[in-house]
């Protein structure tokens, strides 16, 4: 218990950026959020991973995902530190609060396996999603959020290129949310409540122009990118928030008692936090075959959930600072010299000196 303590006063003190040229490190936090409110996001987890022993053990942080009543998702790179992979008994998840001071052994559920997509690739930034299957039930406040389905992506997509403005005002038709940092230029401005954030989807042709370079085909349905609703305005996930949910609304199932919420993406990486160029997220969309191999059917068919609040109708006036030059890169692609110039995603162990996993550390 005083270990757990001191992890969580003084988690948000200490959040180094460093990458390595064999496995680039993970960061993340929301910037231009708000505080959320009770049961307002009950699908969100929170994650310890502890690595080593002794004077060499390390504990990072890192969000999750609620998605069946035995299993949630975070970000593979939360589950693996170098070479080394978390044991079961060294990740804790709590669920089911606000405040991480609540963190405690009545909302705490154990893990009884860790599953990293078998295609995760860390200096790639590909399939980066672990799933954690429960032994133990989910506590009261704690909700599952279902996942969109293909026909769901694919509407969510057009919603991104018909919202989407290069340098204007865009439509905030994302939400993310996470306990992570709450100031880009400020490593000590952790949260200890839960902070969300709406943020607007970016096509991708125009992500990866934004980037530098092309996706290739087969990684279509891998990547997600989101960003600020507005090209001056700072709003982002960041440093803490690694596999932390990224949500759309479906529309057509918006009276829906779960408000047509849908788990589109996790946290994964970015350029710093709040810079020039979108986040980027991993898509679970097309990573339901499998999902369902290792979890079973039944959890895509669970009774639709019934939530209390509806995230996308908080006032988030005045969330986010104003600043310069945040993703107003024309469609067409970024200049090489300016603020960290082409990264393509395809390529981005080349250039990991600007790119960072969202992960937090605290000791």
């Amino acid at each position: 218990m005083r270990k757990l303590l001191f992890i969580l006063l003084s988690w948000a003190m200490w959040f180094p950026f460093y990458v390595h040229s064999d496995a680039p490190e993970p960061q993340a936090k929301i910037i231009g959020g708000i505080k959320s409110g009770t049961n307002e996001i009950p699908w969100q987890a929170y994650l310890n991973m502890t690595f080593g022993e002794g004077a060499s053990e390390r504990t990072f942080i890192c969000g999750g995902v609620v998605i069946s009543t035995d299993a949630v998702l975070t970000a593979a790179h939360c589950i693996r530190n170098g070479s080394e992979t978390a044991k079961p008994e060294n990740v804790r998840v709590w669920v089911g609060i606000t405040s991480i001071f609540s963190a405690g052994s009545m909302n705490s559920v154990s893990v009884r396996e860790i599953v990293l997509h078998p295609n995760y690739n860390s200096s790639r930034f590909a399939n980066d999603i672990a799933i954690l299957k429960l032994s133990s039930t989910l506590p009261d406040g704690a909700l599952p959020i279902r996942l969109a389905s293909a026909d769901e992506q694919q509407r969510a997509d057009q919603a991104f290129a018909n919202g989407w403005v290069s340098d204007g005002e865009r439509q905030p038709n994302l939400l993310v949310s996470g306990w992570g940092s709450t100031d880009a230029n400020d490593s000590s401005s952790g949260a200890t409540r839960l902070q969300q954030t709406v943020l607007s989807g970016v096509p991708d042709n125009i992500c990866n122009s934004m980037w530098g370079r092309n996706i290739n085909s087969s990684e279509a349905g891998i990547f997600l990118c989101a960003g600020s609703v507005s090209p001056t305005l700072g709003r982002d996930s960041c440093f803490g928030d690694s596999g932390g949910p990224l949500v759309w609304q479906d529309p057509l199932a918006a009276a829906d008692s779960d408000f047509g919420l849908r788990l589109v993406g996790l946290v994964s990486f970015g350029e710093g936090c709040a810079g020039r160029l979108p986040g980027v997220y991993s898509e679970v969309a097309g990573q339901t075959t499998w999902l369902e191999g290792e979890i079973g059917p039944g959890f895509l068919n669970q009774a639709t959930p019934e939530f209390d609040v509806d995230p996308f109708t908080a006032n988030y006036d005045g969330a986010g600072d104003a600043v310069e030059g945040v993703q107003s890169v024309a469609s067409g692609g970024g200049n090489s010299s300016g603020g960290g110039g082409n990264i393509g995603i395809g390529s981005l162990l080349l250039l990991s000196v600007v790119i960072g996993f969202r992960r937090g550390v605290v000791s």
